[in-house]
């Protein structure tokens, strides 16, 4: 999947304006996303330029972090996404997932089911 946050056509005053332009944008396709999901992702992995742009977003709820050197960092959540922050994610992409006891869950479904579900990875154009 790709999401072109490029193509906003609207005159900004500062960066923060196109930062939140762009941010209700993110917002609003990974939604679109989850709602074809039988199990709705509930937390992505970001890289530095998507969290500046969902930094501004009015929907952020920051969360107080120290950075560490193992993996993903909480920084925060949007709508009902929880954000980690992953300073080696490449920065045109985040990783759509579940927590580890929904994807067991997912895991255990598609075995008794035979319907896989799986993480996503999105391609963000800015």
């Amino acid at each position: 999947m790709v999401i072109d946050l490029s193509t906003v056509s609207y005159s900004y005053l500062s960066y923060k304006d196109e930062y939140k332009v762009k941010g209700n944008k993110l917002l609003t396709e990974l939604n679109r996303m989850n709602i074809k999901m039988s199990t709705k992702h509930n937390y992505i992995i970001i890289p530095m330029t998507v969290y500046n742009i969902l930094e501004y977003n009015d929907n952020f709820i920051s969360e107080v972090y120290s950075p560490k050197d193992d993996g993903p960092v909480l920084v925060g959540s949007i709508g009902e996404f929880n954000c980690y922050l992953d300073i080696h994610l490449p920065s045109n992409e985040i990783i759509v997932s579940w927590d580890k006891q929904t994807s067991r869950d997912v895991k255990l479904n598609s075995i008794l089911n035979g319907y896989y579900e799986k993480e996503k990875r999105v391609k963000i154009i800015s």
